[in-house]
């Protein structure tokens, strides 16, 4: 007790059967005791360390948002001026999905306000990817006006695009379905890429994520993290694949409307 006072986290006392049995029952506490403050300090560093981590990544990203969009608004401009109407539709688009995303990112929007902005993106990226990708949208006319977190379903688009399709395929196809479901707005983004292994599957879905190594990407866990912050356990992420076929995301929320 007199080296932990001292600071020392990691000193047990060893048990001797042989002490009255008073001091074994000290003695066990004060090391449960030890073993659940050695944690907790572990955590505070680990909380800290990830505090700082974000500041830093906060930093990183920050930009004036009125310079950037009056940026692309001349751009748009010249773009016009030129007869580039293609260019200018691309401007257009990314200046409403960059607006849409920094103001109040954590806000809850209509699913038909997120489904316009999944719209935008997708066709940006049918351009970057020289639309290599069909996309399928189907949202049900009932869940329009329920509530969602915005870009909360946006990593999982992102991870089929980036990830997904990598293999050789006739024709690759994204499909996003948003529809009711027993009290729930269920999610369901599924791809024909690459898929993944069923090993990987259950590390997922048993709450173990594998890093991806890519740094732009937001990751399975985040994504997964930041649905589980806002809705608890009312919230679920399953997913399903069979490797070089298909992979599966299904989330499911709970029903919020005005």
């Amino acid at each position: 007790m007199q080296e932990a006072e001292k600071g020392s986290l990691s000193v047990r006392s060893g048990i001797d059967p042989s002490t009255p049995t008073e001091i074994q029952i000290v003695e066990t506490q004060f090391n449960h005791m030890m073993d659940e403050l050695e944690m907790s300090v572990q955590k505070e560093k680990e909380a800290i360390d990830s505090q700082r981590r974000a500041e830093i990544a906060a930093l990183e990203a920050q930009i004036n948002p009125h310079f950037l969009y009056n940026t692309l608004d001349t751009i748009n401009w010249i773009a016009i001026d030129n007869d580039e109407y293609e260019i200018s539709n691309a401007i257009t688009s990314l200046a409403a999905i960059l607006r849409y995303g920094i103001d109040n990112s954590n806000a809850e929007v209509k699913v038909s306000r997120e489904t316009e902005w999944l719209k935008q993106y997708l066709f940006l990226q049918q351009i970057r990817l020289k639309n290599t990708f069909q996309c399928e949208i189907c949202v049900s006319q009932e869940v329009m006006d329920w509530k969602i977190h915005k870009l909360l379903f946006q990593p999982f688009v992102e991870n089929s695009l980036y990830h997904g399709f990598k293999v050789e395929k006739d024709v690759y196809i994204l499909r996003v379905e948003i529809e009711p479901g027993d009290g729930q707005l269920m999610i369901r983004i599924w791809d024909n890429g690459i898929g993944m292994s069923e090993e990987t599957v259950k590390m997922i879905n048993g709450g173990i994520y594998p890093e991806s190594g890519d740094k732009n990407s937001i990751g399975m866990k985040n994504a997964i993290g930041r649905i589980k912050m806002y809705y608890g356990k009312q919230a679920d992420v399953k997913v399903s694949s069979v490797q070089g076929v298909y992979t599966e995301v299904m989330i499911r929320i709970p029903q919020i409307t005005d």
